[in-house]
């Protein structure tokens, strides 16, 4: 293959994540190799669509495998079944690939196009990726995840269970969704901007694509495959990825460490060394409650806890050893004050008291709930892990009350001080901007 302006950036990015990442010899996995088989007709489909554009790539040794104990239940998240030395490439999404807005910086237009892209059913090249959004019951992605989109019975128990009823509940405190119709206008996909689209059919699809684009999307950006890794940040993060933001480049995700044969492949929403996370800001500025309200779920250790009430809100952080399972808490910029921790005090009692109603309320929903949209047991399960996550992250905070702040402010600024400099020493900052 030659060595394009595409290949060569991909080859820089990756130089830098083993610069950022100690330093070790850089090691690239050949493209000749064919991948392994996947176990859903859908993933094939998507491995074989990614190879076939000019520059694509999809390690040969990665495979879907689903998460349950058993290896046969649960959802799949993508694993490798040999070990992966730090900065090899594990995927290369060609810029052809992508759906973004034509430049118009419009999630609305971006909405549009996958609309458009699913109407025209086989013929749309986008086919293997718009069909896993929208098509596929088994393994692919589902509608109902966020819940601005759940059920009215399962936002109910969510109120609940945050104690929205009280002046200062718990986080998300706000997660309503927007409708695409809000957003995007009310004659959005309308035949005419008369009479807006009328076709209950049509309009729950428009929501929905408009879902996926919140939770799957770069900014204005759909990156396919690369939207399928699961996000984990702290030591079990192993994937980072070069930036999408600019048109002329593919997008190359990489591995951020040396990988085992038989982890998961995992990205992160938050942790990125890029203008998408602030060059490591939103660190402790997205927090667990954001990542829950925005993609419907409640993250793997570490998780971040925004606690208080507003005025006096602290962020404690609850880690787990990877090898011990040993729970490890640290205040992060500040220690509580008094009223915080009578705060964090009323909701622990709160909650230790609602219990039994909670686990019940959670089982009636699933016997109960006649809804053929929503999906009823991805909100039973998240909502008992907000639950025991929330018991446990009161009771480490009264219990480690007394700890000195973990992280400073000046230890935080310091690290991604380093981080940066450290990209200063090896590239010119304008080139490294520009991947």
């Amino acid at each position: 293959m030659s060595v394009t302006k595409n290949s060569l950036l991909a080859l820089i990015s990756v130089l830098l994540a083993v610069s950022l990442s100690g330093g070790s010899s850089l090691v690239l996995a050949t493209g000749d190799e064919t991948p392994l088989p996947q176990p859903e007709a859908y993933q094939q489909r998507l491995v074989d669509w990614i190879r076939s554009g000019e520059n694509g790539f999809f390690h040969p040794a990665v495979v879907w495998k689903r998460l349950g104990p058993d290896g046969k239940s649960g959802s799949y998240a993508m694993h490798t079944t040999r070990d992966i030395p730090k900065g090899e490439t594990l995927l290369v999404v060609p810029r052809s690939h992508t759906i973004d807005s034509f430049k118009t910086h419009s999630r609305c237009f971006t909405v549009a196009r996958m609309l458009h892209e699913y109407e025209k059913g086989d013929d749309s090249f986008y086919e293997p990726y718009i069909s896993y959004l929208f098509d596929d019951t088994s393994g692919g992605t589902s509608t109902g995840l966020l819940p601005g989109s759940w059920s009215p019975e399962g936002q109910d128990l969510l109120e609940y269970i945050l104690g929205s009823h009280e002046p200062e509940g718990l986080e998300p405190r706000n997660y309503e969704q927007e409708s695409v119709f809000e957003d995007c206008g009310s004659i959005f996909r309308a035949q005419n901007k008369e009479h807006p689209l009328e076709d209950e059919k049509l309009r729950q699809r428009a929501e929905d694509a408009y879902c996926f684009m919140i939770s799957r999307s770069w900014a204005d950006k759909m990156i396919p495959v690369l939207d399928m890794y699961n996000h984990r940040n702290g030591a079990s993060k192993n994937v980072e990825s070069t930036t999408v933001h600019y048109d002329d480049n593919d997008i190359t995700a990489f591995a951020l460490r040396d990988i085992n044969a038989g982890e998961q492949l995992q990205n992160t929403y938050s942790e990125c060394m890029d203008d998408d996370c602030k060059w490591g800001q939103m660190q402790y500025e997205y927090l667990t409650g954001s990542i829950f309200a925005d993609y419907g779920f409640l993250e793997l250790y570490p998780r971040r806890w925004e606690l208080g009430p507003s005025n006096h809100d602290v962020i404690a952080e609850v880690d787990q050893d990877l090898q011990t399972g040993e729970k490890i808490f640290k205040w992060i910029f500040d220690k509580p004050s008094a009223e915080t921790l009578q705060w964090i005090s009323n909701h622990l009692e709160r909650l230790q008291k609602i219990e039994d109603q909670v686990r019940q309320r959670v089982s009636n929903h699933g016997t109960t709930a006649k809804s053929t949209h929503h999906n009823i047991e991805h909100e039973m399960g998240s909502l008992l892990e907000l639950y025991e996550g929330y018991v446990e992250i009161l009771e480490m905070a009264l219990e480690h009350k007394d700890d000195p702040i973990g992280v400073t402010h000046q230890q935080f600024s310091k690290i991604l001080e380093n981080a940066r400099n450290e990209i200063d020493a090896h590239y010119d900052q304008n080139e490294y901007d520009e991947l």
